[in-house]
């Protein structure tokens, strides 16, 4: 009888949910709901393109002229508008909140345009009557930037062209005037093994790969350094022109025969875009890779969409098969546009021959060759969007983790080890909690362990119990089966009894959502023996100063402006939203493939360790305070405190986020807490200079309880550091943070769970 049948007897009569509702995680925004727009306002590609396409523009239109911004966000393009001359700029943006940051920016610059008339309305751009502009007359220019990391991701066709055509005058300026959604076929070898895991130590693990979402799901991977290859060229899949087209414009789809340039793998189909400034293209903004500085690829990045061959009537097979080209072949690339292109799916087949393009449609597309209802591939009908969602986000980059493997193999092997020191005689079974299974595979094909792994999701522990076949591990030594493990019982174990080796997961890291901290109480008092081993078996914080303008640019305007206009206000806002008081997840930007910029001032250390062993053997005492000397090894400026976990074995070995693998910076967090040196005017963030061989003092605040980034049990962290500025600031309830300048002129940090 397997584990599902004596799971479903077992609860006969009752009634208990095992479904999973919700997943937390990397996903998530960090700080606050306009974290957005500190990278836009400090995208100064963006910004220079605007200032000089308004530039260029506004002189031509005359004494009185009227601007309308669609879209307005920050204000910064009403503001360049009324700075070169416009006599009347209407702001329309529909977000109340954002609306009135808007407008505290446009009066805090207006000395620099008196004449002008910046007005600023929190409404739909589809609800503004042309009366209620200047004068009661049509616009004589518009401006938006209502783009995506997709270019019509943002939805500019759906409203866009109806301020067009209701409120811009005839023969009107269209900033942009239009723009080009391109797609490049690529090879990655960084995709490769992070998407799809190789073997591992013997164990097959081809069988994960019917887990890829090749329709659906994509990945934004801007300001990041991958080893990718064009192997096609870089081509314009929808043109659109922003003087003449609706949504209707946008088709269902299109098909391209075009040419490999290079030979190589096909793994990947890149989304980027081009807009310019007017229709002779003077001015062109792109989000091309390499094009942009760290905070505009951050602010849209471009999209990588994972690819299989496709079959000769376009669909996908129940395993991804990856289509293989020379330089000289010739494929054929079908467009999916949904929502009228505000999301976009690609796919690739394989083509006989350069046959002459049907109906001479513009850019050499075919219009309507793939059946709109292909649909997607069998593997993934019925199955759980989240799940799918999960096993791209988390569960695959971290099945390709072979260092991760090893750590949790030779954890393990120590593990059985001190077992068999213990009492040789004993039959150790293993629960594993980590959620790849792949802890319980080594423990039962190495140690012959009867092992229990349990992943979250129906649809990955049934790809997970076909690996186990394929690996020939049979039920009567490894089972897998999906639940909370906080929802299991004793006798529904191997062995029907309490295991002697329980895996779980490093603190801090997003797979399933559960944290050591949330599943080690429950499964210490019904499922772990009470002198039962846990792997990994100790966890730190580890944390450090860090110098790096850019990662600035992520929670704040350096120096409170740009070019001259002035954006002390959005300084003002990150402090008020508790930007100085907390830690943030960044997942990506710290690690070894981010192109940061950043230097650690002080080398990261370990603050506060967890010896997961004895963790929920005692109550941890409610909160306790540690302090400890952060010496600075390089002269700079500190911009921030960046934390992160760190986990060990029972021997040396460790386990972080450091890592040459894509995979582990896609799935291991940095937690980032700005930083402003004394005295710090309200709107601007000066960073605090150090000097080598001085120490900070740093006061570390434990509290024990529910967490407030992932929602589980754990410890939460205050951090003060002797001298810093915190200001003043509110979370977004509006309430003032429970931490205050001290008596000892420390200064306080808003708890955060990580």
């Amino acid at each position: 009888m397997d584990l599902a049948m004596r799971m479903t007897m077992k609860l006969a009569g009752l009634w208990l949910a095992f479904g999973v509702t919700g997943i937390g995680g990397a996903g998530k925004k960090p700080l606050f709901e306009y974290d957005d727009h500190y990278v836009m306002l400090n995208d100064f590609a963006r910004n220079a393109f605007y200032e000089r396409a308004l530039a260029a523009a506004l002189p031509a239109c005359g004494k009185g002229c009227s601007v309308l911004d669609v879209g307005a966000g920050s204000g910064l393009l009403s503001i360049m508008a009324a700075g070169h001359g416009a006599a009347h700029v209407f702001a329309i943006e529909a977000n109340p909140d954002l609306a009135e940051l808007a407008e505290r920016t446009i009066e805090r610059n207006q000395r620099n345009f008196p004449g002008a008339n910046v007005t600023v309305v929190s409404q739909l751009s589809s609800r503004v009557q042309f009366s209620q502009l200047a004068q009661g007359r049509r616009a004589d220019l518009l401006v938006t930037e209502t783009f995506g990391t997709i270019l019509l991701g943002e939805g500019a066709l759906n409203f866009v062209p109806d301020a067009r055509d209701r409120l811009l005058k005839e023969g009107g300026v269209m900033i942009p005037a239009g723009g080009c959604q391109y797609v490049t076929l690529i090879q990655d070898t960084d995709l490769s093994a992070t998407w799809q895991p190789p073997e591992w130590h013997g164990f097959n693990l081809s069988h994960l790969r019917v887990l890829q979402d090749t329709v659906y799901w994509k990945a934004m991977v801007g300001a990041q350094k991958t080893s990718y290859q064009h192997l096609t060229e870089r081509i314009c899949v929808l043109e659109v022109d922003l003087y003449e087209d609706t949504s209707d414009s946008v088709p269902k789809n299109r098909t391209f025969r075009i040419q490999a340039k290079a030979s190589g793998t096909i793994q990947a189909a890149l989304f980027d875009w081009d807009i310019w400034s007017d229709v002779q293209r003077t001015e062109v903004l792109s989000t091309a890779p390499g094009s942009r500085n760290f905070a505009g690829d951050v602010a849209w990045g471009w999209l990588l969409q994972l690819q299989e061959e496709a079959g000769p009537d376009w669909k996908l097979g129940k395993r991804p098969s990856q289509l293989r080209v020379e330089a000289g072949d010739w494929i054929d690339l079908a467009i999916e546009f949904i929502a009228r292109g505000i999301s976009i799916h690609a796919r690739a087949r394989r083509a006989d021959s350069p046959a002459t393009v049907e109906g001479g449609a513009k850019d050499g597309a075919r219009d309507g060759t793939m059946p709109w209802e292909v649909g997607s591939p069998s593997r993934i009908h019925s199955v759980d969007r989240r799940s799918m969602r999960e096993a791209n986000d988390f569960f695959l980059p971290v099945a390709g983790d072979r260092e991760r493997h090893n750590f949790y193999a030779s954890g393990i092997d120590a593990a059985v080890a001190e077992l068999s020191r213990r009492n040789a005689s004993k039959k150790s079974t293993l629960l594993d909690c980590s959620g790849t299974a792949l802890p319980a595979f080594h423990a039962a094909q190495k140690h012959g362990m009867k092992s229990l792994a349990m992943p979250r999701w129906t649809h990955i522990g049934d790809v997970l119990k076909q690996v186990a076949q394929d690996n020939h591990l049979n039920r009567s030594v490894v089972e897998v089966f999906a639940a909370d493990p906080r929802e299991m019982f004793d006798i529904l174990m191997p062995e029907g009894k309490r295991a002697d080796i329980v895996v779980v997961e490093p603190p801090g890291t997003p797979l399933h959502g559960l944290s050591p901290f949330a599943v080690l109480p429950t499964v210490r008092k019904e499922l772990l023996e009470a002198d039962g081993l846990v792997v990994p078996g100790r966890a730190c914080l580890e944390l450090g100063l860090v110098e790096s303008v850019e990662l600035a640019h992520l929670f704040s305007v350096p120096g409170g402006s740009w070019d001259k206009v002035d954006l002390t206000v959005w300084n003002e806002e990150a402090r008020r939203r508790g930007v100085l008081t907390r830690l943030v997840p960044y997942t990506k930007w710290l690690g070894s493939h981010s192109t940061l910029k950043h230097r650690w001032l002080s080398k990261p250390v370990c603050v506060f360790h967890v010896d997961l062993n004895e963790y929920a053997k005692v109550q941890p005492p409610p909160e306790e305070t540690l302090s400890h000397d952060l010496e600075i090894h390089v002269d700079g400026l500190a911009h921030a405190v960046v934390t992160r976990w760190a986990v060990f074995s029972s021997g040396a070995e460790k386990l972080d986020a450091e890592s040459d693998y894509l995979g582990r910076e896609l799935t291991w967090p940095h937690y980032v807490q700005a930083l402003a040196a004394p005295g710090t005017g309200p709107g601007v963030l000066d960073p605090i200079p150090v000097r080598a061989g001085e120490a900070q003092q740093l006061k570390l605040t434990v509290k024990q309880g529910s967490a407030k980034v992932t929602g589980s049990a754990g410890p939460e962290f205050t951090i003060r550091i002797v001298g810093a500025d915190v200001g003043e600031s509110e979370i977004s309830s509006g309430k003032v943070p429970e931490v205050a300048r001290v008596d000892d002129g420390t200064v306080g940090s808003k708890a955060s769970e990580l």
